[in-house]
This record gives C-alpha cells, structure tokens and sequence, in this order.
C-alpha cells in the first residue's frame, strides 16, 4: 500500500483500537448525510454506515479507496484532497479524524467544512502530551506538519466560526473517547454557529 502508516486491514480487529473507538463514539452522535473526510481504507466509514449514517468517504489516496470499496462496501467512496478540494454537495455532518495534522492549509479545510454541513466531529494529536517531532514523519507519504494544543484546536475551530458544544480525549492509543482534554488526541463536536 501506498502509506505504511495507514491502517489497512478488513476486520476491526486488526485496526488500531483508539482509531475504531473514535468512529464508534461518532456513530453515537450522528445521523443522515456523514462525509468521512479522510477516510483511508474505509473502516470507519462502514461503522459510521453500520449505524444508519449515509455515508460518502473520501481520501488523497487512490489505493485507499480502492481497498475501501473492496474490503468496506455499504458507503460511497471517492478519491479527493482536502487540499485543492471540497464536495460540493451538502451533508448533515462531516467526520474528519487524524488529518488536519497532515494538512498544510487546515483552517482554509475547516473553513470548508463549515460551508457544508452543520456538525462538525474531528479530531488532532495533543502537542502537550504527544509533541510533534518533523523527524518521526519524514518517512510518511503524507507527513505530520504540526500537532495541536487544546488551545490551539479550539482557535482553529473558531477561527472557521465552528462552536465547539464538547471537548473529548483519548488518554492512550488503547483508550476510549471520554471527556476532557488531557489525552494523547483531542476529539471536538463542534455545531456551525
């Protein structure tokens, strides 16, 4: 596969368990149109269809989506970067995990997001628990540029006119989505304000 850091695998079993618990913790919040932006080989995309979302996942990588629609079927699945691109059609929410963190142009995607849909559920390392580290990433086909502060995640949001209704965690790579904010991943619902 094209990234080594992805999480490739057709049983849920075989994923890492803070990247299933995240989805799982969305599928309890939302209902409707759910854009999966970043969706990789489309696990998550198919917890989110499993819960009775209609679901478009969408990722930079061909081979992702590939792997998707042959190992995850149930959503809709197409090759996008968030980069040079949004969806134009609207959703009732979008669920992004695990990606503004590779983004160079992250507020101007934010900003997107908001022109879409209404709910917003993302998530980012923490830079106070997890530092970003340029050297751990080169290797990555798409490469960390930076992690975030709970401070500095809650102005990203904002600064897209997102209004964050709750701020969660997850406190290891093991871990589930609880309260709060003194975890290794910050994990925000945010609703258009």
């Amino acid at each position: 596969m094209a990234d080594a850091t992805r999480q490739y695998a057709s049983n849920l079993n075989c994923i890492r368990q803070d990247h299933v618990e995240r989805y799982r913790f969305a599928a309890t919040q939302l209902r409707g149109r759910v854009l999966d932006a970043a969706c990789g080989c489309g696990y998550g995309s198919r917890i989110l269809h499993d819960s009775g979302c209609d679901v478009t996942g969408i990722d930079i990588e061909p081979e992702a989506i590939d792997y998707a629609e042959k190992h995850w079927k149930g959503p809709k699945y197409a090759v996008v970067d968030l980069n040079t691109q949004m969806p134009h059609q609207a959703f009732d929410a979008v669920v992004s995990f695990e990606t503004l963190e590779h983004l160079t142009s992250a507020p101007q995607v934010v900003k997107g997001f908001w022109k879409i849909a209404p709910m917003l559920i993302c998530s980012v390392p923490n830079e106070l628990l997890y530092p970003f580290n340029r050297e751990r990433f080169k290797g990555d086909d798409h490469p960390h540029q930076r992690h975030y502060t709970p401070r500095e995640f809650c102005d990203l949001l904002e600064i897209a006119r997102w209004s964050i209704e709750t701020r969660n965690c997850q406190e290891s790579k093991s871990s589930p989505v609880i309260p709060g904010i003194n975890g290794l991943f910050l994990i925000y619902v945010c609703k258009r304000d």
